[in-house]
Order: C-alpha cells, then sequence, then structure tokens
C-alpha cells in the first residue's frame, strides 16, 4: 500500500516541476525586446567594417597568393590588420559600454 502511495506523489511531483520550474527560471525581459531586429542594431561604421574585413583578405590573396609561398606576407598585410583593427574596435566599445558588470 505504501508504494502505491509513493508512486502516486513521485507522478504528481513530477508534474508539478514541469509546470512550476520554467516559471522560475524565465527571463524578466518584457516581449518586446527580445525582438528587436539584429540589423536595426549594426550602424553604418560597423557594416562598412565587416565589408572591409571581407574585401581585404580576398583582394590580398588575389595580389599575393598565399598559396604559392607568401603567406607570411599575406597574414601581415591582410588578416594582421583586421585582427588588430577588431581588437581595437572591441576594446573602445568595452570602455563606452556603462552598462558593463565590471
Amino acid at each position: 500500500m505504501l508504494t502505491g502511495i509513493q508512486e502516486i506523489l513521485t507522478i504528481g511531483f513530477i508534474i508539478v516541476c514541469l509546470f512550476f520550474i520554467p516559471r522560475l527560471f524565465r527571463n524578466t525581459q518584457p516581449r518586446y525586446l527580445k525582438k528587436a531586429r539584429i540589423d536595426s542594431k549594426i550602424s553604418g561604421k560597423m557594416r562598412l567594417g565587416i565589408v572591409l574585413s571581407v574585401i581585404l583578405p580576398l583582394s590580398a590573396a588575389f595580389i599575393l597568393r598565399p598559396w604559392e609561398g607568401n603567406f607570411i606576407l599575406f597574414l601581415s598585410v591582410a588578416i594582421l590588420p583586421i585582427a588588430v583593427g577588431w581588437a581595437g574596435v572591441w576594446v573602445i566599445n568595452g570602455f563606452k559600454n556603462k552598462d558593463s558588470i565590471y
């Protein structure tokens, strides 16, 4: 008789957990903020940086042909400036962000 009650209580506990645990961990942000489009957050300067980050390595690869032995020159002309530029953007945005925890 005791195992029947224990099984019923276990099933009841599982059902209660299925309904209440998602409510405990629900995001408290309003729904209208969640549906913001990503392209509305990207500025014109950021779009220009993304396009240049693609065009520079492609044009450098076309001119330098790193597969023919100019790989170090290709890295220093095409990849390194992009990495340094985006690192700078990341650091500057970090200083501008006032919502930062640190």
